[in-house]
C-alpha cells in the first residue's frame, strides 16, 4: 500500500480499537514532525498481545495492523507505522492530522483532512459528526466535497457498534467521546458513518436520518444540495428505501410504526414527541421526549422538492396495494403521526429499526 502523495483516496479516520483490549487516551506519547506536542495519540494497553489488530478504514477497504512488541501499530506489509492522530481547531472548522512513518527511513509522511462541523454543532463540543473530504494524499490537500464520511476514533468495534471496554474514550476538542455514548450509535460499515439511535420502549430506532447513497440511485439531497443530505439524511423513492439499511437494521413496516405511535399517545399526538426541538416552520417544534429528532426536511418528487422546514414523511415497508406504500407523516402545524400511502416514486426519508 502506497502513501505517495500523488495516491488519490478517500481516507476515513476510522480506528477501531479491536479485540476489547485496547484503550485510546489523549496522552501525549510524542510530538509530531514539526515538534508540535499532540492532542490525540493511539496507544496500547497492558493487556494488549502481539498481533492483535487495529483496523483503520480506507476508502472502501479495510487495513489491517497488527502490534509489534515494541507497542507500536505498523501495516501488515511491515513498511508504515501510524505515529499520531491530533486535531487542531480553526475558524469555524477542525482539521486533523494524521502523521505515518515508515520504519526504513525517517521519512513522515503528512496528510491532512478537512473536517466541517454541522451549523447545528458548537466546535467545542463532542466530536459527534465529522465530514470527511476525499482528494490527494499530501501536504496541500485538494479539498472535494464529493465524498463525505465520518471519522471517530473507537473502541472495542468488532462485530458491531458495540464497546468491549469502558476505559476507551477520546478527549479532543473539549468534547469527550466515551465507551458509554458509543453503546448508542450505529456504525455503517458500508460508507462508515455513525448514526446516533435511541431506544424507544421495546424498539431501537435511528435517531438520524439515513445518508447512504444505495448503488441503485433514486436517492436524492433536497433541492440538489449536499449540505442538505449532511443536516437531513438523503430522500429515497420506494425501492431504494426498501433495500437501504444496514445489515441487523430494516424499514420498518406499518405495524411496526404504529407500535411506536400507539406508545406515544396515538397518531393525533405522537408527532409532538417525535419531531425535533427546533428548526420547524410558525413554532411547529416538538418536544424531542425520546431523542428521535425528526427534522422537517420535506419530500421530492419528479426532481422537485416540497416542504423544506414544513413537515417530513418517512417510508414503510409495508404495500397499500399496486405501486403504493405507507408512510408515517409529521407536519409543522398540527401534533399528530399520520399513516397514509404513497406513491412508490416519491422520495421520502428513511429511518432504519433494529431487527
Amino acid at each position: 500500500m502506497s502513501f505517495a502523495k500523488s495516491y488519490k483516496f478517500t481516507m476515513i479516520a476510522l480506528a477501531l480499537c479491536a479485540v476489547g483490549f485496547i484503550a485510546c487516551s489523549d496522552s501525549d506519547s510524542s510530538g509530531d514532525a514539526n515538534g508540535e506536542d499532540n492532542v490525540l495519540s493511539i496507544w496500547v494497553g497492558d493487556m494488549l498481545a502481539n498481533g492483535d489488530t487495529l483496523i483503520l478504514g480506507m476508502g472502501e477497504g479495510l487495513y489491517e495492523m497488527s502490534v509489534e512488541s515494541s507497542g507500536e501499530w505498523r501495516f501488515e506489509n511491515g513498511t508504515t507505522f501510524i505515529d499520531s492522530i491530533y486535531p487542531e481547531s480553526g475558524s469555524g472548522d477542525a482539521v486533523v492530522k494524521i502523521h505515518v512513518k515508515k520504519n526504513d527511513s525517517d521519512e513522515r509522511l503528512k496528510g491532512e483532512l478537512r473536517v466541517v462541523y454541522p451549523e447545528d454543532t458548537d466546535l467545542n463540543t463532542s466530536m459527534d459528526v465529522w465530514q470527511v473530504y476525499s482528494g490527494d494524499y499530501g501536504d496541500n490537500m485538494n479539498v472535494d466535497d464529493n465524498t463525505v464520511v465520518m471519522a471517530f476514533l473507537v473502541c472495542g468495534m468488532l462485530g458491531g457498534a458495540g464497546i468491549a471496554t469502558d476505559d476507551c474514550a477520546i478527549n479532543a476538542l473539549n468534547g469527550l467521546i466515551g465507551a458509554d455514548e458509543m453503546k448508542n450509535r450505529l456504525l455503517d460499515y458500508r460508507d462508515w458513518r455513525i448514526y446516533k439511535t435511541t431506544v424507544i420502549k421495546s424498539q431501537v430506532w435511528m435517531a438520524e436520518n439515513l445518508r447512504y447513497d444505495s448503488e441503485g440511485g433514486h436517492t436524492y439531497c433536497f433541492n440538489d444540495d449536499k449540505a442538505n443530505c449532511r443536516k437531513y439524511g438523503r430522500l429515497y423513492n420506494y425501492y431504494a428505501a426498501k433495500a437501504a439499511c444496514p445489515d441487523g437494521w430494516h424499514l420498518p413496516s406499518k405495524a411496526e410504526w404504529l407500535t411506536l405511535i400507539n406508545e406515544l399517545g396515538g397518531e393525533a399526538a405522537a408527532g409532538k414527541a417525535l419531531k425535533s426541538t427546533s428548526g420547524w416552520k410558525s413554532e411547529g417544534n416538538g418536544d424531542d421526549d425520546y431523542k428521535f429528532s425528526a427534522l422537517p426536511v420535506g419530500y421530492s418528487i419528479k426532481d422537485t422538492y416540497y416542504g423544506m422546514d414544513e413537515e417530513t414523511q418517512f417510508w414503510a415497508s409495508t404495500s397499500y396495494g399496486g405501486n403504493t406504500f405507507y408512510l408515517v407523516s409529521l407536519n409543522f402545524d398540527n401534533d399528530s403521526a399520520a399513516v397514509r400511502p404513497r406513491a412508490a416514486r416519491y422520495g421520502l426519508s428513511v429511518r432504519c429499526l433494529k431487527d
